[in-house]
């Protein structure tokens, strides 16, 4: 019987496979600790990113590649009052929001479809340039709450490694409070351009107004001043009609005579001697009047020309004032006037006219207001470039919280007296527009008024002048 016969211990072949196989289940007990290690790992930063997403106070939402909501924090609960445990593993966060079905921001960033459907589904939107494929929009929300909410969204793509979408993030803004902020100051600014395209309404109306009072004070003073001029013409042409009459009665008794052979020397002599005395008093009389008048055609013109031309000052205050004579008729009142006869300029003299004119008449009306005698003085020089043309007089004063509105229209302390208070807005006008110079007043109760007007000897053209159409004349 022949024996088999065994070694002692495993054959090379076998220590080499058994080798190799403890080798391959190390590897695999390593990788088995690896991926509970990696599992392990998993599961930490999953539950730290859930605890982020919980802990941030914006309301923030996750969906996967298949637009099943993994996340939806507590902020998100608070904002639309729906619990995660109802939200997350469902394809059906647009209830949150829409009473219809439709994509939220995130589903339409997942399919990559922004640029087909963003315009599609908000009307407000636009693309965040710090992270690609972002995007933000804004809306109006009825169902949410009460009164409806104002959303804000934002959402981004989620990539995996090799740059695969693998889902969104989308936060959710709650902008109520300030959209109805903006809305209040939208409204705000419309009533207020509302109102400040009235008040620019009132403020034309104003100025028109204005200047048609300006304009009808201006010819209310040259009204003035024609019946002033008819009722001291009257006077010369009166006694001129009256000579004349006289000398006519006369001469038809002379002519009667004559016919009937009855005239005598002595009556042709009674008679001329009467006609060389009435031709005398109608000439004196009629030439006084032309006088009058030239010198009052002179100022009129002026006023309503408005037109620039060479003219003695002196002279023209001259006549100004002699146009004025009949309000200061029946009265004590004098005026007297500073000025070298040579002064000569070449500018406005009706804006002079106006001046005057209205000096004297404020001066007449509420500086003498309690006085039949007062005194008026105008003085004028040249001092280098400019005229200094002084008014004054030694009427009441002016209070001192009156004297800084003195210029201002329609500013008047006769309201319902007589006082429009246009007349000197009407000089400062005149001297700051047509002249381009200056006016101060120094005036105190008791002590009368005085008036100081600086003007360049050659003034502006009117063009320069603004708002002009209101005070020329």
């Amino acid at each position: 019987m022949k024996h088999l016969e065994f070694e002692k211990g495993p054959s090379p072949h076998n220590e080499t496979e058994l080798a190799e196989l403890r080798r391959r289940i190390g590897e695999l007990e390593a990788s088995d600790g690896e991926f509970k290690q990696a599992v392990d790992d998993l599961r930490e930063s999953e539950g730290r990113l859930h605890q982020i997403l919980e802990s941030t106070p914006v309301p923030t939402l996750v969906i996967d590649a298949d637009h099943q909501v993994t996340h939806w924090n507590r902020a998100c609960e608070n904002l639309t009052g729906i619990p995660s445990d109802r939200m997350v593993g469902g394809r059906d966060p647009w209830r949150a929001f829409y009473t219809e079905k439709r994509p939220i921001l995130a589903d339409i960033i997942v399919d990559g479809r922004a640029d087909s459907d963003m315009a599609r589904y908000y009307e407000t939107y636009h693309r965040l340039n710090l992270i690609e494929d972002a995007y933000e929009a804004e809306g109006f929300y009825p169902n949410l709450g009460p009164d409806g909410k104002w959303l804000y969204f934002t959402a981004a793509p989620l990539m995996d490694g090799e740059g695969r979408r693998i889902g969104a993030i989308e936060t959710v803004h709650d902008i109520t409070d300030r959209k109805r902020s903006e809305e209040k100051i939208n409204r705000l600014n419309a009533d207020l351009a509302k109102s400040v395209e009235e008040i620019k309404a009132s403020m034309a109306l104003l100025r028109r107004t204005q200047g048609q009072l300006v304009e009808s004070e201006k010819m209310a003073l040259l009204g003035r001043l024609v019946g002033g001029v008819a009722h001291e013409v009257n006077t010369p042409v009166g006694v001129a009609v009256t000579a004349a009459s006289l000398l006519g009665e006369k001469t038809q008794e002379c002519r009667d005579r004559l016919a009937g052979n009855r005239l005598k020397r002595s009556d042709l002599r009674e008679y001329l001697v009467l006609a060389d005395e009435s031709t005398d008093i109608v000439l004196a009389n009629l030439r006084r009047a032309a006088e009058f008048i030239q010198s009052f055609k002179q100022v009129a013109v002026d006023q309503v020309s408005g037109e620039k031309r060479s003219f003695h000052l002196r002279e023209y205050i001259l006549d100004m004032v002699a146009s004025l004579r009949p309000k200061l008729k029946n009265t004590d009142h004098t005026v007297t006037v500073h000025c070298d006869d040579d002064l000569a300029l070449y500018s406005y003299p009706g804006v002079f006219s106006q001046i005057i004119s209205n000096f004297i008449v404020n001066s007449l009306v509420h500086g003498f207001e309690e006085t039949t005698a007062g005194e008026m003085v105008i003085e004028a020089e040249k001092e280098g470039d400019e005229l200094v043309f002084r008014y004054s007089d030694n009427g009441k004063g002016i209070e001192p919280d009156k004297i800084d509105h003195i210029f201002e229209p329609f500013f008047t302390t006769r309201r319902g007296r007589g006082g429009d208070g246009l007349g000197l807005h009407i000089v400062h006008n005149l001297t700051a527009q047509r002249l381009g110079g200056s006016i101060v007043c120094d005036s105190a109760p008791g002590r009368g008024a005085t008036f100081t007007i600086r003007v360049p000897m050659t003034p502006p053209p009117i063009a320069t002048a603004p708002h002009q159409e209101q005070d020329d004349p």
